[in-house]
């Protein structure tokens, strides 16, 4: 029985004729999907946000959340399977469908995806100045150079103008990357610059 995230996934690769298999379970766990394209081939473990009671459906409920949990979760459960991938020297996402909020907002927003793996947006302020003196991505890092250096990005698959769309967030400390000037125009990527212990887009 398939998910909604791996129908909907497998609807958008349809959609722009890219070759996949779903990679059969075995007796460690594996990914979900091998595409291939013209020029790479992708591994890809799809997860999806499927319930979380501080989401408010009803008019006047206002929804919280943890900047960046949902996707910190998400990579904590999926490191196995992507650390499959990786050994096999191919390239692996983990692939995030929102299937809480219909705006697919609800904690899979660009920033909710940078905090998770790069950390926590944190200021330091000088009282006696009175200003900001310093702003970076800091604690809750869940990518480093130590750390799920398997995963070559994270991604969304969320709609866009009435079509799937597939957003990867680069992770700079992959040991396997992905050649993105080679991926098909339906792949849209969020690349990463760290500089001076800073992320920028």
């Amino acid at each position: 029985m398939k998910t909604k995230s791996e129908e909907t996934f497998e609807r958008f690769l349809r959609e722009n004729k890219l070759e996949f298999e779903k990679i059969e379970e075995g007796s460690s766990p594996r990914p979900d999907y091998l595409v291939k394209t013209r020029e790479l081939n992708l591994v890809f473990e799809i997860k999806q946000l499927a319930e979380d009671e501080n989401f408010k459906t009803e008019s006047f409920e206002v929804s919280s959340r943890k900047v960046g949990e949902h996707i910190r979760k998400k990579i904590h459960d999926s490191r196995r399977q992507i650390q499959f991938a990786a050994k096999q020297g191919i390239p692996a996402v983990l692939l995030i469908y929102n299937n809480i909020d219909p705006m697919h907002l609800f904690g899979t927003e660009n920033h909710d995806f940078i905090c998770a793996m790069y950390g926590e947006y944190t200021f330091t302020y000088a009282l006696i100045k009175d200003k900001i003196t310093d702003r970076f991505y800091g604690q809750n890092q869940s990518l480093s150079e130590m750390k799920n250096t398997s995963f070559s990005a994270v991604g969304r698959l969320s709609p866009y103008l009435g079509k799937m769309k597939v957003t990867l967030f680069e992770n700079v400390f992959s040991k396997v990357k992905i050649q993105y000037d080679r991926l098909p125009a339906c792949f849209d990527v969020i690349r990463i610059q760290i500089a001076d212990d800073n992320v920028f887009l």
